[in-house]
């Protein structure tokens, strides 16, 4: 082989393991963005990130729902229960975790392997705090130039639920008076009990602001 030809062949070679990088880390980014959403109860927002066509989801034992308007139902009716974003004083922590991600060599399909670490605060009147783990083997697809989750599939090891829990503290303290601060603190939000960081970056799918994040605002409430 000339070394002109050899020079290309390794060029090729490196585009494409650049490549193959680059999905793996949008990937990765769709995933933990999925993350986020589920936190906040963001139910618009995750059925937005499935394919247009062919989408699944399946949460524990609660089957599979195919095609992205009945993944949207299921996330709004079954795992909300009615209601999009977060009420007063409750929190969710939904943690994407130990990302394995194999890109098929098409570029264009993709698997990915992550384990979820959620905390959540008890349901309104309770006063249990639920921890719970469990698996995802997802498969995603480049719809576009975009990756998309195609099939979302989470199997929980545990649930448990501590007794007990009966307060609830946002703040780790108050500003210190032997050392003011320069600045104040952002305000807590009403609606939420608590301050809020907003997003810096869109939606991946829909290219829209993410503002939205109580119950009392949520639009999906409405009407």
């Amino acid at each position: 082989m000339s070394a002109p030809a050899d020079l290309l062949q390794r060029i090729g070679q490196l585009e494409q393991r650049l490549a193959t990088l680059e999905d793996i880390e949008a990937i990765r980014r769709l995933q933990y963005t999925y993350g986020y959403y589920i936190d906040l109860r963001l139910w618009d927002e995750m059925a937005a990130l499935f394919v247009d066509q062919g989408a699944s989801i399946e949460i524990g034992q609660r089957g599979r729902y195919e095609g992205r308007e009945a993944i949207r139902s299921f996330l709004l009716e079954v795992l909300g229960q009615g209601r999009a974003g977060l009420n007063r004083n409750e929190f969710i922590n939904h943690m994407q975790l130990q990302g394995v991600i194999s890109v098929d060599p098409d570029g264009l399909h993709a698997q990915g392997r992550f384990r979820a670490l959620i905390q959540g605060s008890p349901p309104q009147g309770g006063s249990t705090l639920l921890l719970a783990e469990g698996v995802y083997e997802n498969t995603y697809v480049k719809q576009g130039g975009q990756w998309r989750i195609a099939r979302l599939w989470w199997v929980p090891t545990f649930y448990v639920r501590l007794p007990g829990y009966d307060s609830v503290a946002f703040d780790s303290g108050p500003a210190s008076a032997a050392l003011p601060p320069q600045a104040a603190s952002a305000p807590v939000c009403e609606a939420l009990g608590r301050r809020f960081p907003p997003f810096h970056y869109r939606h991946p799918a829909t290219g829209a602001e993410v503002r939205d994040v109580s119950s009392a605002q949520h639009p999906m409430n409405q009407g």
